[in-house]
């Protein structure tokens, strides 16, 4: 059923690429948007953003050994308006781009705020297209394991998941003046973590009745709920860990931001990988 293929590359990519577009977009957003942000804490978030937009191509590079070459990656993007995978690989260079133009435009010596907001505002919108068009990616008719509103969900909620923790830590880390950007995470993110796996229970049970005239998709994965579990339990413990750092001052409180961050964004890894090895296609 999954010979052949191998989801490690896209479980990264789809784990990383989009919680580092997540958390870029959120902290682009209060610093442009929020004019009580005093000018050397906002470039201090600016100059930060180096973090999501790395992750984020981390996840990007991830996905092009997936390609086999990267010649194969023009390939992907010559198929634009027709393909799923031609339409995310676009979204995520867009993204890219508008991230990196303002990145790069908070280091001038006196930025416009009306730019600086225009090109945030297009980071924006380029991580929802972005995320948006990942999830679409994945629904094929000819994969049904995968054709059902889970795909789109579980993706979508994950990255919400590792955006949240991320623009946690980033945010503590760099501006004291980012409370209303903090308390609205730290509320998103327990009510994300649970959404989650839920969303990921529930496709779960969904694969049990998935097959074609060979096998059973569930079959493909039969420790699906310890991952479920696995994930929760590391994912609200990483959580944890950053509501607890509000405790400390210094570097305690940046090692507990950064283990917590880590540990959640591992566990939103670890949530991806029974995805792929779900593939079931239609017939043989």
């Amino acid at each position: 059923m999954g010979a052949g293929f191998s989801g490690g590359s896209l479980a990264v990519f789809t784990a990383l690429a989009p919680a580092g577009a997540v958390a870029f977009a959120l902290m682009a957003a209060f610093v442009s948007f929020r004019r009580a942000v005093p000018r050397d804490r906002r470039d201090a978030m600016n100059h930060a953003l180096i973090v999501p937009l790395g992750v984020t191509w981390a996840g990007f590079i991830a996905s092009a050994t997936h390609l086999g070459t990267p010649a194969n990656a023009l390939h992907a993007v010559a198929g634009v308006g027709r393909s799923p995978l031609s339409n995310e690989v676009v979204a995520v260079v867009s993204f890219l781009f508008f991230a990196g133009i303002y990145w790069l435009y908070s280091y001038r010596i006196a930025p416009s705020r009306r730019i600086a907001g225009a090109l945030a505002a297009a980071s924006v919108v380029s991580c929802i297209g972005m995320v948006a068009l990942m999830t679409l990616a994945y629904s094929v008719a000819t994969v049904p394991s995968w054709n059902s509103w889970h795909t789109p969900a579980n993706l979508a909620l994950s990255a919400l998941v590792g955006g949240c923790s991320l623009a946690m830590a980033l945010a503590r880390a760099f501006s004291p003046d980012a409370a209303p950007l903090l308390a609205a995470v730290r509320r998103v993110l327990p009510i994300s973590i649970v959404a989650t796996a839920a969303s990921l229970a529930s496709h779960a049970a969904f694969l049990a009745g998935v097959t074609n005239n060979v096998a059973c998709a569930a079959d493909a994965v039969p420790s699906y709920g310890l991952f479920i579990g696995v994930f929760a339990i590391a994912a609200l413990a990483g959580w944890a860990m950053q509501r607890a750092s509000a405790r400390f001052a210094g570097w305690k409180a940046t090692a507990f931001d950064g283990l917590g961050c880590a540990l959640v964004l591992c566990a939103v890894l670890l949530a991806r990988v029974p995805f792929y090895g779900s593939y079931l296609s239609a017939g043989f």
